[in-house]
């Protein structure tokens, strides 16, 4: 098979499958595209803006909310953050921008964690969908006020791009809890556990 310099492949194995639509079989993962792609971009992001130390400062000053992990020594202490930690960050972040950044950040960050959200509905309809929309549309005429603030160069990342792809998705397969993997990460977590424990080690 040709390659040209760069290493990626000119002539896809798939080209020549009849009635094949690659991208057909490539589906949403809210764990791995929004949570883990995704919002740990926006986090960086908001960190550089505000500064790590602000946003850690504003973190512990939060009051204890009952269904909502509490950081006490803030996020830049935190070495791998995992799924449900990140869930938990979502539904803070946002409270500690206020005053600090540009309004078109608030609406940004806003937008995105709408359309987390939203993409994880376990049922949808014409309305929901529509608001899945809005906060898509809302996070493009927003989404370059990272980039006039020097935090990105440019926003073509493929989580990014990844997140046009969720309402024909979810209207042709249906919600995304059909094909997330994040079910499947407590599975592996156990069974790669058994498997070790089984082994001799």
């Amino acid at each position: 098979m040709e390659q040209n310099i760069s290493g990626s492949i000119v002539e896809p194995f798939w080209a020549d499958l009849p009635h094949c639509n690659i991208h057909n079989c490539m589906t949403p993962d809210v764990l791995h595209q929004l949570h883990q792609g995704t919002f740990k971009h926006i986090l960086s992001w908001c960190q550089t803006l505000v500064s790590k130390k602000e946003l850690d400062a504003r973190i512990r000053v939060l009051l204890p909310c009952y269904g909502v992990r509490h950081f006490n020594n803030g996020l830049s202490n935190l070495s791998q953050v995992s799924g449900p930690e990140r869930k938990h960050i979502e539904r803070i972040l946002l409270v500690c921008l206020v005053d600090i950044v540009p309004k078109d950040i608030i609406i940004a960050v806003r937008s995105i964690l709408d359309f987390i959200y939203l993409a994880q509905y376990s049922s949808h309809d014409e309305i929901t969908l529509g608001y899945l929309r809005e906060a898509l549309a809302l996070w493009d005429r927003h989404k370059n006020a990272f980039i006039e603030l020097g935090v990105r160069d440019h926003l073509n990342i493929p989580k990014f791009h990844s997140i046009y792809h969720y309402l024909e998705s979810i209207e042709r397969l249906g919600t995304t809890d059909n094909y997330n993997t994040e079910m499947f990460e407590r599975l592996h977590i156990d069974m790669a556990k058994e498997g070790w424990r089984a082994s001799n080690h």
